[in-house]
């Protein structure tokens, strides 16, 4: 009779909760998710709703191996322990439980991981349970698989409780609660596999966006380096503008084709040492104009943008500019954005005409340049974030160009009516 009671009051727990609805709602909000880190967060939630468990990890097939992607354990949370698995990996094989469903594909539902049934190829480590002073027991494992049955990571629940609210005595997972949890695992592979797309294709666009720039600057061995990091700068500056972050994404692929318009500039004008003739500079500032024609016309979001920074983004806060003569707010965000970026960028940098510029001096021409060359909000908010800018720098360090002269020619800064040389041709 006792036995029969209690078989009754797991299935009271196991109908409290609304299976069906928890699917459909979560099968609609993981549609709306575009970030792998965030998916796999709202899956595990879910699954411990679903599983009435108390603890869940969730690992990512990586190559031959499955990575540790997020542990929850509301047992060890209480006490104050955060497992921290960051870099910890299981081969995919058939030695341990998650490694087998990843190999065979086939859940598992096991009543207690420290009994076995005779013959399992894999075994159970409690060395972290020892650690922690924890006894995991019941175990249902199932793979995270695509439509095409690709298994893309492994869910992971530990400890069915009987009763409600992730309360009660530890039993094993119940057909039904395995059944829903399957489902909803699917779901997010389904998810998870357009992300890994979406992400590819966006990596794709990047890459081809560089190739483009290269080709543009071909000259510059720092090209690379460079490009990476305005393009940081840049996104860094226009997200604390206050612009989104889809906003900021598409700046970060258009600012780096800030200079696209140099392919039509004559690579002796390009590569000469030292400052340039009043009719070199001119030709040298069309590139503004030949970037804008070059890609006004296009339909992506990111190439309208960089058609935009392309025509503004040598234009100056006071009107003194070019090629228009711009002043103040009538110069796009993007292009008073991206002018301090550029212009931070080649201060620092080693050029065919120039030597890198100690930071402290670019600090102080930064400052200086506020109010006519630079929009004074943007010198303010580069200062403000200037620890992540110099990570920013840091990160992507400089290489040295290849030139035909052996070192660059010493370029005077002259102040006043002239802006400083090295922007006026670096930037």
């Amino acid at each position: 009779m006792a036995a029969k009671n209690k078989n009754l009051k797991n299935q009271d727990a196991e109908d409290s909760v609304d299976y069906l609805t928890l699917l459909v709602a979560s099968g609609l909000a993981l549609g709306e998710v575009a970030d792998t880190d965030e998916l796999l967060k709202m899956l595990a939630d879910t699954a411990m709703t679903m599983g009435n468990c108390e603890g869940c990890t969730v690992y990512e097939a990586d190559g031959d191996v499955l990575r540790f992607k997020l542990t929850l354990n509301r047992v060890l949370e209480a006490r104050g322990v955060k497992a921290s698995l960051k870099n910890y990996t299981l081969p995919i094989d058939l030695k341990t439980a998650a490694g087998f469903v990843a190999t065979s594909k086939k859940p598992l539902n096991i009543n207690d991981v420290y009994n076995l049934p005779a013959g399992s190829p894999f075994s159970f480590n409690p060395s972290i349970d020892v650690m922690n002073n924890y006894r995991s027991k019941s175990m249902l494992v199932i793979p995270m698989c695509d439509s095409k049955g690709t298994v893309l990571g492994v869910l992971q629940l530990i400890n069915h409780l009987s009763g409600e609210s992730f309360t009660g005595e530890v039993t094993p997972f119940p057909s039904r609660v395995e059944g829903y949890l399957k489902a909803l695992s699917s779901q997010c592979g389904v998810v998870l596999r357009n992300i890994k797309m979406a992400d590819e294709i966006k990596q794709s666009r990047i890459e081809t966006v560089k190739k483009f720039v290269k080709a543009s600057e071909y000259h510059d061995t720092d090209t690379g380096g460079h490009i990476e990091r305005m393009s940081r700068y840049s996104v860094l500056l226009y997200r604390e503008l206050g612009f989104d972050e889809a906003s900021c994404e598409v700046m970060r692929l258009a600012a780096m084709l800030h200079d696209v318009g140099k392919i039509s500039t004559p690579d002796a004008v390009l590569k000469k040492p030292g400052r340039l003739t009043p009719d070199e500079f001119e030709i040298m500032k069309l590139h503004t104009v030949k970037g804008y024609e070059v890609l006004r016309d296009a339909d992506s979001p990111f190439l309208q943008m960089g058609a935009t920074i392309a025509y503004t983004h040598h234009e100056k806060w006071d009107g003194s500019g070019y090629p228009r003569g711009l002043k103040g707010t009538d110069i796009p965000a993007e292009g008073r954005v991206v002018a301090l970026a550029d212009v931070f960028d080649a201060l620092c940098s080693r050029r065919v005409y120039k030597d890198a510029w100690p930071i402290d001096k670019v600090f102080d021409e930064i400052r200086n340049c506020s109010g006519s060359h630079f929009d004074p909000q943007i010198v303010e908010i580069f200062f403000d974030n200037l620890d992540e800018v110099l990570e920013i720098k840091t990160q992507f360090p400089a290489t040295q160009p290849t030139t035909e002269t052996s070192k660059p020619k010493p370029v005077e800064t002259a102040q006043g009516e002239e802006e400083p040389k090295e922007i006026k041709r670096a930037s």
